[in-house]
């Protein structure tokens, strides 16, 4: 068992925006680790997995004032996607060789290997599912991304085709398990990078059965910058990225869709730098965050930093949003 501390603030977590100041801040949970976190699952406020560097995985019944070792022992294998039902029933998938989804019954016990790449360019960027029904996606292995989708909760695992052709170099950012996301009625969007032309790209298909898209979005698309997360309410999305090396200069930082992402344009006054995660509160307020800092807002369009305190991955369930970033933190977003 690894047990934190009952939740502190820290006074460098305080607001840089006076207007937000009085509303978001973050308040620190420690889980007693040490490696980076990018991916995290809330199932309730109080039921949270996370998973990260080191195949390290943790779980928490108690909305992160502890936790328990749940790691599948794999050695220096990424798990950076995961997704759970309860407290009991998890899936994880790596970033990395070999290219793996795991599945757990008994809250992390033991772990059972229900999908398996051999291909060394297989690596998985993201995982979600609706209820039982469930899609993966990965970097290309051939001229296309690695999609693979299940019925039966994880059990096993078919691959999907019929996507639009990759462009050179094209690929997605396993940086906090958000670069896809799911909709009703079967909805998938995929944010990617990485390629040689001038816009990054989102994958898209409308629903159950329905074929495949693809739309550029105005990211900047090199080797270190794209789309890093997407998140979705009714008919906008959202898609926010930039360069992920520090120091180094992101000029677009988010985009944003009106039209359930068939067309997109840059943001009005987007994040001053890097965002790896967002989301979007029940009120409408869009929350993003990366390694510099967290910032706010209430169209997706005008973005204001409310904290320099920043981190990696973000997952939302009913009014709660958490946080994991590098060196084992754990946040939880409070308002007033």
């Amino acid at each position: 068992m690894i047990r934190s501390a009952i939740f502190f603030s820290l006074a460098t977590l305080a607001a840089t925006s006076a207007s937000a100041q009085k509303e978001l801040s973050w308040e620190l949970g420690p889980t007693g680790s040490k490696v980076s976190f990018r991916g995290m699952h809330a199932v309730s406020d109080k039921v949270v997995w996370i998973a990260g560097a080191n195949s390290t995985v943790l779980r928490s019944t108690d909305g992160g004032s502890s936790w328990t070792d749940a790691s599948p022992n794999l050695g220096k294998l990424q798990f950076r996607s995961i997704h759970a039902w309860s407290e009991s029933e998890a899936c994880i998938a790596s970033a990395g060789t070999p290219a793996v989804i795991l599945r757990t019954a008994d809250g992390g016990e033991s772990w059972r290997e229900v999908y398996r790449n051999a291909s060394e360019k297989a690596f998985f960027d993201g995982l979600a599912f609706w209820g039982t029904r469930g899609i993966a996606f990965g970097d290309p292995v051939d001229d296309t991304l690695l999609v693979v989708e299940t019925e039966d909760g994880g059990g096993t695992w078919q691959e999907v085709t019929g996507l639009p052709k990759i462009r050179e170099g094209e690929a997605g950012f396993a940086a906090s398990d958000s670069s896809m996301i799911i909709g009703p009625g079967g909805k998938v969007w995929i944010g990617t990078g990485g390629g040689k032309e001038k816009e990054s790209r989102v994958h898209w298909r409308g629903g159950w059965n329905q074929a495949w898209s693809a739309s550029s979005v105005p990211i900047p698309s090199r080797q270190e910058q794209g789309i890093f997360s997407l998140a979705a309410s009714g008919k906008t999305v959202v898609a926010v990225g930039g360069d992920y090396r520090l120091g180094k200069r992101s000029p677009l930082t988010a985009a944003v869709s009106r039209d359930s992402g068939e067309t997109w344009r840059a943001a009005k006054s987007p994040p001053a730098k890097f965002r790896s995660a967002v989301v979007c509160l029940d009120d409408g307020t869009w929350i993003a965050t990366g390694p510099t800092g967290s910032d706010y807002s209430k169209d997706g369009e005008n973005w204001e930093q409310f904290s320099d305190a920043g981190f990696h991955a973000l997952s939302k369930v009913g009014k709660e949003i958490f946080a994991v970033g590098s060196e084992g933190r754990f946040a939880v977003l409070k308002t007033k």
